[in-house]
């Protein structure tokens, strides 16, 4: 006999968290036709370097498509190995960052895992599909990840830890100290340093590694190199701890594209610090030139993006009611933002999130934003 529908209901899981609302994302044969400006990423400003869109488009021209890729990533992971001065065997190569997040996590016994909130949904999905208990942990001010020490005042227990550097969509740094607090009292920590080399003066803690077997660093080209369409990401980690991770780790995600992006990334690299010149500058006068405009209320910033909330209310009588409205106005003149409507750990829908991308594009839209809330008449 079959299954009747009621009890085939009941045997369905519960997500650990809901999904928010998806940036829209045209679909690819009507893109050419359609000139929105994207601030809802996290890329790099400059775009894609050309020596990785020559590399692409050479290995598709000679059949790249026909081999299967070497799931161990060896060139890749030897460029790794030459650029952060560390043995080969200290990274894993993987496609996003949540996918190298859920790989660390398996790897590890359910247990009650610490994330500084607001987060990016896929934290809590990846632990939670992975058997872990998620504790949410609040920020006391400007969103900086609060020291491990705090978390006893707060009756907070836990026995991992999964932290961004920088946090997103807050924008703040890591601190050397506040991690190093957390690998005293955890068993393992994760930390996401997916845009580290795109923030005002971040540093990134992968060198911990070596004296912390506890730690994982995660990083990936898709914010580095503004490339989201091919994801490239990876685990830094003491060789025993990647070991350990390995055992659990399907590396059937790996792309060709890590093969073939391994010797341009290697001279890529060093170019990152031009973007980080450009950002120095610029995501001040971002949240500057954000926080002039009425209704728009900005958040301490250090990567290349800002979070916003957004209200109308006073006597401005402003002609934008909420953040939907100005979403739906903001594309009808070329412009794409990020809500964050469901954000873990947000509690309402008034806010959301702009990159910070070249001056040019961002002028434009502290233009576009000035005269589409300006106070109705």
């Amino acid at each position: 006999m079959g299954i009747d529908s009621q009890t085939a209901f009941a045997t369905k899981r519960l997500a650990p968290a809901e999904l928010p609302e998806q940036s829209l994302c045209p679909p690819y044969d009507v893109r050419e036709e359609i000139s929105w400006i994207d601030f809802s990423g996290t890329e790099n400003p400059f775009g894609t370097p050309r020596s990785f869109v020559d590399a692409m488009n050479q290995a598709l021209a000679q059949g790249v498509l026909s081999y299967q890729p070497d799931r161990e990533a060896h060139a890749l992971r030897s460029v790794l190995a030459r650029t952060f001065g560390m043995p080969v065997e200290s990274f894993l190569v993987g496609s996003t960052v949540s996918n190298m997040i859920s790989a660390v996590a398996q790897a590890f016994e359910p247990c009650v895992v610490g994330v500084s909130t607001p987060c990016p949904v896929e934290y809590v999905l990846a632990l939670g599909n992975t058997g872990h208990t998620v504790e949410r942990i609040s920020s006391p001010a400007s969103f900086i990840t609060p020291d491990a020490t705090l978390l006893d005042e707060r009756n907070v227990r836990i026995d991992a830890a999964l932290l961004g550097n920088p946090t997103y969509p807050t924008s703040r740094l890591l601190s050397k100290s506040t991690l190093v607090s957390y690998l005293n009292r955890c068993d393992w920590v994760v930390v996401d340093e997916r845009s580290i080399e795109l923030t005002l003066g971040g540093e990134s803690m992968a060198p911990l590694v070596r004296d912390f077997r506890n730690l994982v660093v995660v990083q990936s080209f898709s914010e580095q190199y503004a490339m989201p369409g091919a994801h490239v990401s990876y685990c830094i980690a003491h060789p025993e701890t990647i070991a350990e991770i390995s055992r659990f780790y399907d590396n059937s995600c790996v792309s060709m594209f890590s093969e073939v992006l391994a010797e341009p990334a290697s001279v890529e690299h060093p170019k990152l610090d031009g973007v980080r010149g450009f950002l120095y500058s610029e995501i001040p006068w971002m949240q500057c030139m954000l926080s002039l405009v009425p209704g728009i209320d900005i958040f301490p910033a250090e990567a290349n993006y800002v979070m916003c909330s957004y209200h109308n209310g006073g006597d401005l009588k402003l002609a934008i009611s909420d953040v939907d409205h100005l979403s739906a106005r903001l594309q009808l003149e070329g412009f794409l933002i990020r809500k964050l409507a469901g954000t873990p750990g947000l509690v309402n829908n008034g806010y959301f999130c702009v990159a910070v991308r070249t001056r040019q594009e961002n002028e434009r839209l502290i233009q576009a934003l000035r005269r589409i809330i300006s106070p109705s008449r």
